[in-house]
């Protein structure tokens, strides 16, 4: 699936991701083990959307030790740069989307990541 394609995900399927870019790979128990209380979810919810999360493209499952495991199946930068890019036109109706500099405080994204997410915001400005 290409990047374009991916969807944009929903607030607590971006906690997953949070969670999935930080760790790598989980299985759904490790996921819920972390995330099933804060979201006040079931195990039985959480596998539900990790099911429909890799429909959408957003995480990868691949058998592991007799569990699923999954990870991104999308790249951190090149997402939030899409839902900045998207935030900032749909929302702000920005002609362009704020300079990276702008999330230099982020817990999330490493300097060479936000190096990276300034080069991702300045493409789609030069995007017809």
């Amino acid at each position: 699936m290409s990047a374009d394609a991916v969807s944009q995900p929903t607030r607590p399927e971006l906690e997953i991701l949070k969670l999935l870019w930080r760790r790598k790979s989980l299985s759904a128990r490790e996921i819920a083990d972390d995330l099933a209380e804060p979201l006040g979810w079931s195990y039985s919810t959480l596998r539900t959307v990790l099911e429909r999360m890799v429909d959408k493209g957003l995480l990868k499952r691949r058998p592991a030790d007799g569990v699923n495991a999954y990870s991104a199946a999308v790249g951190k930068v090149a997402l939030l740069g899409r839902m900045i890019q998207d935030f900032s036109d749909r929302v702000l109706e920005l002609d362009a989307a704020p300079s990276a500099v702008f999330f230099a405080q982020s817990k999330l994204l490493t300097k060479e990541e936000l190096e990276e997410l300034e080069q991702v915001l300045r493409a789609e400005e030069t995007k017809p």
